[in-house]
């Protein structure tokens, strides 16, 4: 495992419980501007969530799909391992590293990501190895906090990016649509709000 991994490991290992907390609030869900509802809407069947962390989007899946959660926190896959069951939701999680996924190509019918690309130190690569795991046509859906496309916002996330990087390795200026066409998905739409710092990115994997 790289340096870069295991400062992100590190970092949210130290209190997934008081993470949840903070992040299970009407703030935060006002923040995300409700969109997890949306992500919960998109996906289908079998479903890989890249950044299941402490479970958040559990509540908001379909009760007809499979989960699987994959994180690089032990510790925040323990947190939603016990929400999960207190949602009587099944989800198997697992530790992995979302550049190098230990799983097989094209078994996947959705993929979500759930405000992780902002911390992977590659989140191409991610999302290459989420299309090489998704079928054919799966639906992608990304929520994420991204560099804003409004110049004033986008100068001050610039201005606070070294500071987030070096306590919550999160990078606030990452241009993440752009990173994920780039990789290969076909972008069907984008949802920007909060003045274009937070973006839900819907797309699918090449048909074939």
């Amino acid at each position: 495992m790289s340096d870069c991994l295991r400062k992100v490991q590190r970092i949210y290992d130290q209190d997934p419980d008081a993470y949840h907390r903070a992040m299970s609030t009407r703030f935060s869900d006002w923040l995300t501007g409700g969109r997890r509802r949306k992500v919960g809407e998109t996906v289908r069947g079998l479903v890989l969530d890249v950044g299941f962390g402490t479970g958040l989007s559990i509540p908001h899946y379909p009760p007809d799909v499979r989960v699987v959660g994959i994180d690089l926190s032990s510790k925040m896959l323990e947190v939603g391992r016990r929400f999960a069951r207190e949602r009587s939701r099944q989800a198997d999680v697992g530790v992995m590293d979302a550049e190098h996924l230990a799983l097989r190509d094209h078994v996947f019918d959705s993929v979500a990501f759930n405000l992780c690309l902002c911390t992977i130190p590659d989140p191409g690569a991610a999302v290459r190895e989420a299309l090489r795991v998704a079928k054919p046509g799966a639906p992608m859906v990304f929520l994420e906090h991204v560099r804003s496309h409004l110049m004033p916002v986008a100068l001050v996330e610039e201005a606070l990016n070294p500071v987030m990087v070096a306590l919550q390795a999160d990078h606030m200026n990452r241009r993440t649509a752009d990173i994920i066409k780039r990789s290969g998905v076909e972008v069907l739409s984008i949802d920007r709000w909060f003045a274009g710092v937070f973006n839900l990115i819907i797309g699918r994997a090449p048909a074939g």
